[in-house]
């Protein structure tokens, strides 16, 4: 059976009570081992999902972006050990949904609370990480007009927003009815900062946890959202040269909607469908070109190992769930151009060639790939070089593994 968060939690509590000494190193080296083997499990099952031609592919990617968003690096405390929870408890749910739902549900989980440390946020000791971010990154974005005021004051409303105790607690009768709690996540009112809050000119009364609900109404409705989300999307979804009129109308769509997730990316599908929409040539990102020349060279077939793209990522420099900083890996195609990153790509084209047969758990032959659809569409579009190039080759494999590192493959 796959370990869960609360099996780490639970680990981590026989640490907190075995005496100082070898046998609590031990334990705590088990607890870590234990971590790191939920998160390893977990971004191999998140690539072959990715790669899985059963799947909704356009899902997968969307599962992508919003954990991207809403970044969390698995290597601080327990959010190695949450992230299959992260994913698909708190945004999988949400794709097609309401973005207020979305936020709620990622800014109350205890990879979020714990990564951006607000677990330790408690009154008269207030921690404003969370509350920048869930401004400036999550919602109204670095020129959404908010003031540090307002971070202060969303500080205030987060305190006792954290995790369970490892041990268990017993609530007097007074305030137990206010307290929150579901898995490990726990709405303490005895840490909660109460009376009454105001964010961006609007008074939160003082509620305990259904103050959190309504700060989320509140940005998740405001025009600066709308516009930092749509511009984000159009990035993602349309590469970096998007005229301001298409992200206008995603941010449109975005309030008119309520802030309906499906409607909202149906307005960016529209603009990328329209002749004369954007049409940029954008710089991959190493996932983007990573995946989508496995996916060429897997020609409808499922991915059964993907530990090899693990590897493959860091080398590119964007390993899966590891980005150390809050604002995620950037979208923007241009900032990923260098001639380390080509270099490394030319190289990893032949490795990705020959780990076919491991990717695939079969034997694959080369000439078939080669003459495949999806290939011959690639092809088809090459420059005068680049087929050159590639029509002087010898094998197939040679083929295969230039065609990856072609630029008009390294461009979307």
């Amino acid at each position: 059976m796959t370990p869960t968060l609360a099996d780490y939690r639970n680990a981590s509590a026989v640490v907190g009570n075995a005496p100082d000494g070898p046998a609590r190193v031990t334990l705590r080296q088990v607890a870590q081992r234990l971590r790191r083997t939920i998160y390893e499990d977990c971004a191999r099952q998140t690539l072959a999902r990715r790669l899985d031609p059963e799947r909704n592919a356009d899902d997968e990617s969307m599962l992508w972006f919003w954990f991207n968003h809403f970044n969390v690096d698995w290597r601080k405390d327990l959010v190695g050990a949450a992230l299959p929870s992260y994913l698909d408890g708190a945004i999988r749910p949400h794709l097609h949904g309401l973005f207020c739902d979305l936020l709620l549900a990622v800014i109350t989980h205890p990879a979020m609370l714990v990564y951006l440390d607000n677990s330790r946020n408690v009154k008269g000791r207030i921690n404003e990480n969370l509350a920048r971010e869930l401004l400036e990154l999550h919602t109204l974005g670095v020129d959404g007009g908010y003031t540090q005021v307002d971070v202060q004051q969303t500080a205030r409303l987060l305190t006792g927003f954290g995790v369970r105790p490892l041990k268990p607690v017993r609530w007097p009768p007074r305030i137990a009815p206010q307290v929150r709690a579901h898995d490990e996540f726990l709405f303490d009112p005895r840490r909660h900062d109460f009376g009454a809050k105001t964010v961006l000119g609007r008074r939160i009364e003082d509620q305990g946890y259904p103050e959190v609900e309504t700060l989320v109404d509140i940005l998740a409705q405001h025009p600066a959202t709308a516009r930092h989300l749509a511009r984000r999307l159009c990035l993602y979804r349309l590469g970096d040269a998007v005229p301001a009129k298409v992200e206008d109308a995603v941010a449109a769509a975005y309030l008119e909607s309520g802030g309906r997730l499906n409607t909202t990316i149906a307005a960016v599908d529209a603009a990328r469908n329209n002749a004369a929409g954007p049409r940029g040539h954008t710089f991959k990102d190493p996932m983007k070109w990573l995946l989508g020349g496995v996916t060429l060279l897997a020609d409808g077939h499922a991915v059964t190992d993907p530990g090899p793209l693990l590897r493959w990522l860091k080398v590119l420099g964007q390993p899966l769930f590891a980005r150390s900083t809050p604002d995620g890996y950037n979208l923007r195609g241009a900032e990923w151009l260098s001639a380390g990153q080509l270099a490394q790509r030319f190289e990893l084209a032949r490795g990705i060639v020959e780990a076919l047969p491991r990717l695939l758990g079969t034997e694959v032959d080369l000439d078939i790939v080669l003459q495949s659809r999806g290939v011959r569409a690639i092809v088809d579009g090459l420059g005068d070089a680049s087929w050159a190039t590639i029509e002087a080759s010898d094998s197939a494999a040679e083929r295969l593994a230039l065609l990856l590192a072609s630029p008009e493959f390294m461009y979307a």
